[in-house]
């Protein structure tokens, strides 16, 4: 099962493109820590959006992940277990160019072998109140979904459990947005890490 973690290393990192009308994020948190999986989550500092590098710990600046959002947090998946990694994080401005990094350091859990996440989460018919998910199984018969407005926090959504790998997520608002996340339930072995998360609008 996923452990959360709360000690980390942060700083500051000098960029000489980094543009002073440009606002740096603030407050990285690292909110869940799994095997091969890390969630975080910032505050704006303003802005609206945000690039993201990542790697093992020591890699160069330029040379690792990247990925960019809109969204105030990000789960990134497909890493190797007990693994020391870095993440970078600033906001990017458009024309006015990109603010300074922020920072963090962690290493992932070494994890139980026994409980194999989902993979695959994709989406089906999507209505003004419901969402339509499936996965693939991977050996496992039973799932965890939890789910909420976009950048709720891994803990307090809604979670339902189900047997079946398509699932129908009813009762939802028109107009929405949604976060879904999907793990494996394997009773005595725990839970699996949660597969990539989707992002989902509901039709109006």
């Amino acid at each position: 099962m996923a452990i959360y973690c709360a000690l980390v290393l942060s700083c500051n990192k000098d960029d000489d493109n980094s543009n002073a009308n440009c606002a740096e994020p603030t407050d990285l948190t690292l909110d869940l820590i799994g095997t091969t999986s890390v969630l975080f989550s910032w505050e704006t500092g303003g802005e609206t959006a945000w690039e993201i590098e990542y790697g093992e710990t020591g890699f160069a600046t330029g040379a690792g992940s990247v990925l960019r959002t809109s969204q105030t947090n990000m789960l990134i998946g497909a890493l190797e277990p007990g693994t020391a990694y870095q993440i970078q994080l600033r906001s990017n401005c458009g024309s006015d160019g990109f603010s300074r990094d922020i920072i963090r350091d962690f290493t992932t859990l070494t994890g139980n072998p026994n409980c194999i996440a989902p993979s695959n989460l994709s989406l089906g018919l999507i209505t003004s109140d419901s969402v339509e998910i499936s996965w693939s199984e991977n050996n496992e018969t039973a799932w965890e979904i939890e789910y909420g407005l976009v950048n709720f926090t891994l803990g307090t959504g809604t979670v339902v459990q189900t047997s079946q790998n398509v699932y129908t997520i009813k009762g939802l608002s028109a107009g929405n947005t949604y976060e879904i996340y999907v793990r494996a339930n394997c009773g005595i072995d725990g839970y699996s890490e949660y597969a990539d998360q989707v992002v989902v609008s509901t039709n109006p």
